[in-house]
């Protein structure tokens, strides 16, 4: 064989080989999307895995008298760790807040031992925020002495991306002072504090060219399919100004236990539901209490969003899913083209209200 014919046979079975790998990994892709739930396909510039509302409390066991994460809380959690660790591998996870329940004296040890599970068992980097129920049980200095933060709000960058985890836990009092919210001091909606304002005011004028997303556990919306204004947040309108200001792509929530996705001004609202409560915008044979729901989402080269969240039907063993947009997470009637469909909406949602309540 001529040196030139040895040259293109090897070149040739190069060709070949590497032929044969891409058709046998892009078969294993495939049969891998088709039988894994939590597979993604694509490149993607972010990858986030979303949990909230875990409203852990403690049981103690019966046996060896020690206080333990209830089933309720440890069952959805251990699903998503596993799922965050052996299929989806983000860059980030975000724990949306009231990451326990707050109802009793035992929340001061509960939450050190459910933030530790996140320590011990995810592979990822990962950041809290505080929700209502975590200021129920404790004061804020005993959050920020449980999870080693400086502040209950902060910012990371991460790649092109500016993360900023907001602090919602205030009341203005009688005086027309904000002040914390503490174990004496419940208070549902959220606000922010003047420090907070001009640290947000100042976090995002600084972020330059970075593209960037609030996390935040009360919805700072104007309303949704159940809630008002003065029961989401209180200042929410002067926030929504500023996002849209100084172009924030998205902002995450929870706390309502409400789907919801809406736009405004060009940024993004999403509010997730938590583990546990119906699922309202769920077909009415699916919805159903403790679910386990928790979500990945993903940021493609184009700024194009995609929040997928999982939930699990009675007694199944796998997770289903569903994309999270303005078709499947109404948020008021402003967030549909199809008045009809907002008010089959809301007859659904009072039949499963109701049905909830007999429970």
């Amino acid at each position: 064989m001529s040196k030139r014919n040895l040259i293109i046979f090897i070149l040739l079975t190069v060709i070949l080989f590497a032929l044969v790998f891409f058709l046998l990994e892009r078969k294993s892709e495939v049969n891998s999307s088709l039988t894994n739930p939590f597979a993604t396909k694509g490149k993607f510039d972010l990858k986030i895995g979303y949990i909230t509302d875990l409203h852990c409390y403690s049981k103690q066991n019966s046996e060896t008298g020690e206080w333990e994460m209830n089933w309720r809380c440890s069952q959805p959690l251990t699903n998503f760790v596993n799922m965050i660790n052996n299929d989806f591998k983000p860059d980030v996870v975000v724990e949306g807040g009231d990451l326990v329940d707050g109802r009793d004296d035992q929340e001061r040890n509960v939450y050190p031992m459910v933030f530790d599970f996140f320590e011990k068992n995810l592979d990822y980097p990962h950041y809290h925020i505080a929700g209502n129920h975590e200021t129920r049980g404790f004061t804020k200095d005993q959050w920020l002495e449980f999870t080693s933060y400086e502040k209950p709000y902060y910012f990371q960058d991460i790649k092109d991306y500016r993360l900023i985890f907001l602090d919602g836990n205030h009341k203005i009092d009688a005086q027309g002072d904000v002040v914390d919210t503490s174990p004496e001091l419940h208070y549902y909606p959220g606000t922010l504090n003047p420090e907070q304002k001009e640290w947000l005011n100042q976090t995002l004028k600084s972020a330059n060219n970075k593209k960037i997303l609030v996390f935040v556990h009360q919805p700072p919306l104007e309303k949704t399919l159940i809630k008002k204004s003065n029961e989401l947040f209180v200042g929410g309108e002067d926030l929504r100004e500023m996002f849209a200001e100084y172009g924030v792509t998205a902002v995450f929530s929870g706390h309502i236990e409400e789907m919801c996705y809406i736009e405004e001004k060009g940024v993004e609202y999403y509010v997730l539901q938590g583990v546990h409560k119906v699922n309202r915008q769920l077909l009415d044979e699916d919805a159903f209490k403790d679910q386990g729901s928790f979500y990945q989402i993903t940021i493609d080269e184009n700024d194009k969003i995609k929040v997928k969240m999982f939930y699990k039907n009675k007694e199944a063993l796998e997770y289903q899913s569903l994309v999270v947009n303005r078709a499947t997470a109404v948020c008021n009637n402003q967030s549909i083209e199809n008045p009809e469909a907002y008010e089959a909406l809301v007859e659904k949602q009072e039949k499963i209200d109701e049905q909830a309540d007999e429970e």
